[in-house]
């Protein structure tokens, strides 16, 4: 019997302030249970929560793992083309790091340092001298790209150099600069580049 039934049931007994004992039991025995119902149905939801946020760990670790393994094949495979003999692959493996990675690997970039400072072919070059802009802030690359003027000697490449080196306003470049454009063997459209550099870099 619900508690306003039971109210109902015995509303003359309460105008009359007369209560049979077994009414009294009855009574606050459906006053304790409307006041106080059974935790068990609590319990059984906190069970069903612990069950669903374990399930929810598991896949969230697993997801994790499987994302870890496909990046450390994705690295692995990119690393493999920065390495290959061919000058395509070595390419095609600066341009997949230059459209996808977008935080700084060391060991990348460690091997794109070394592309740009002995890759024979100038496209690779060229290529890698984007990819590394993409990390402005990375001293080491800075230097490099510094250095890297210092002792390149193709236009094409040395041209780029030149502008990326103006972009970043680095002020550490102007030796080299002015080493080009003193330079009476320095192709006219690298001299001009250069002394655009230094005006850049010296505003």
């Amino acid at each position: 019997m619900k508690l306003e039934e039971f109210i109902q049931k015995n509303k003359a007994s309460f105008r009359e302030e007369k209560m049979p004992n077994k009414a009294t039991v009855a009574f606050e025995k459906l006053l304790k249970e409307k006041l106080h119902p059974p935790k068990k149905q609590t319990v059984y939801y906190l069970k069903y929560i612990a069950v669903a946020a374990c399930f929810a760990v598991i896949i969230a670790s697993l997801f994790w793992v499987q994302n870890s393994e496909v990046s450390h094949n994705d690295k692995t495979a990119l690393l493999a083309n920065l390495n290959a003999d061919s000058a395509g692959k070595r390419l095609e493996g600066v341009y997949k790091f230059n459209d996808e990675y977008e935080k700084e690997d060391e060991k990348i970039i460690n091997r794109l340092l070394t592309i740009l400072h002995k890759d024979e072919n100038a496209n690779v070059k060229i290529a890698t001298v984007d990819a590394l802009l993409k990390f402005p802030s990375n001293e080491k690359i800075r230097k490099n790209l510094i250095t890297a003027l210092e002792n390149e000697t193709t236009p094409l490449v040395q041209i780029k150099l030149i502008k990326a080196l103006s972009i970043l306003r680095e002020n550490r470049a102007r030796k080299p600069l002015e080493k080009i454009i003193n330079n009476e063997q320095t192709y006219p459209i690298v001299k001009n580049n250069a002394t655009l550099a230094m005006v850049e870099i010296n505003q």
